[in-house]
């Protein structure tokens, strides 16, 4: 793969940093956090803040990017609502991953929605006007990622931003996938964590777990990747993000990038997953994949309150993107994410609920959160 090093471009890196060391890839890292993990992890790393729509401050990235020596740019979340920053960093580092043209396209509703229909793929209903009776439906933010922008369409401001989504029951799945250009290489498939009470949201990203939906769901999810890669011409790790209702199969979006559940999939015996991404930006996919021993999880821990990180404080092995000392955290902000392996799914989000409940109760002892509740018997189901 050449000693050339690797510009891992996201809101959050850690976890794609992490992957090119598994890779044996020398690693600069420009992110919003520069946690601790990260900053341990990459050979330099830069810290740029975000636009309020919790995209990257583009005068701010571009400035870092222009300093920085050419290198292979793997981007990560942050450029969904600004493809042509992505268009500009590409016009310096060697882009590895999609075109700036295909994150434009698949962050455009009125586009992507349109495509889907085209290609004969099923989707909740789509409105571009609010409805006329709000119940049922969702209101979603074009190019927004991460799941905090979803509300009820009740409760949504008027926005020229905004698009409605019929909410379809069912539990949500995404599917990682890599491909090269034409043909499609599956990874797995995930099952998404409910939010936990401090979240920002009912909707907002707060973990997965490996785990298969229904075959006929597991099935369209297949041929949807391979349809969608045929026409845009999909490159190296992406993901699907979708409902198995019973009344079946509904795509909510793609992700033209290495998706946070790639964490998951990235461990032994599976080979390096961010060197078989680069490989297939390059147009050649691994011949088969072998799946890692084991299921994992790994959940968010939302901050109940505001707070600044103890200097004192011991974190728990299971957590990654620990902030450095002495960072202050927002109420319902991302602390941390925490991670378990078990035998199976359920075993898996119970392990991790554990340990985020730990964690923060350390945290309340030393005076930082309030102590969390814990009902009887309220561990998460998921289905394997």
């Amino acid at each position: 793969m050449g000693t050339e090093p690797c510009l891992i471009v996201a809101t959050s890196a850690r976890a794609l940093v992490r992957a090119a060391r598994r890779a044996r890839l020398a690693v600069v890292a420009v992110d919003a956090f520069a946690d601790a993990d990260t900053r341990r992890a990459a050979r330099h790393c830069v810290r740029v803040p975000l636009a309020p729509d919790g995209g990257f401050a583009p005068l701010a990235l571009a400035a870092a990017l222009e300093r920085l020596p050419p290198a292979r740019l793997v981007p990560g979340s942050g450029f969904e609502a600004q493809p042509a920053l992505l268009a500009h960093a590409a016009a310096r580092h060697r882009l590895c991953g999609n075109d700036p043209a295909v994150w434009e396209l698949a962050c455009d509703p009125r586009r992507f929605f349109a495509l889907l229909d085209a290609l004969g793929i099923d989707h909740p209903e789509i409105s571009f006007d609010p409805p006329a009776a709000a119940s049922g439906w969702l209101a979603k933010r074009a190019g927004a990622a991460g799941g905090w922008h979803v509300q009820c369409a009740g409760a949504a401001r008027a926005d020229a931003a905004r698009y409605f989504q019929r909410h379809v029951q069912g539990p949500a799945y995404s599917f990682l996938f890599l491909a090269d250009g034409a043909r499609v290489r599956a990874i797995g498939f995930n099952r998404l964590l409910p939010a936990p009470r401090a979240a920002p949201g009912p909707w907002a990203w707060s973990g997965a777990v490996q785990a298969l939906p229904p075959p006929a769901a597991r099935a369209q999810a297949q041929a949807a990747a391979a349809a969608l890669t045929a026409r845009l011409g999909l490159r190296g790790l992406n993901g699907l993000d979708f409902i198995a209702a019973a009344a079946g199969f509904r795509l909510l979006e793609l992700n033209p990038r290495p998706t946070a559940t790639l964490e998951l999939w990235d461990r032994p015996p599976a080979p390096p997953l961010l060197r078989a991404h680069l490989q297939a930006c390059a147009g050649r996919l691994p011949p088969a994949w072998s799946e890692p021993s084991g299921v994992r999880a790994l959940a968010v821990v939302y901050a109940e309150r505001a707070l600044r990180v103890p200097r004192d404080f011991a974190w728990p092995r299971q957590a990654r993107d620990v902030p450095s000392a002495g960072t202050r955290v927002g109420a319902r902000r991302p602390l941390c994410t925490v991670h378990a392996t078990a035998r199976t799914a359920p075993g898996a989000v119970a392990r991790v609920r554990r340990a985020r409940l730990r964690l923060l109760a350390a945290l309340a002892r030393l005076g930082h959160e309030p102590r969390p509740r814990l009902r009887a018997g309220a561990v998460a189901r998921v289905s394997a």
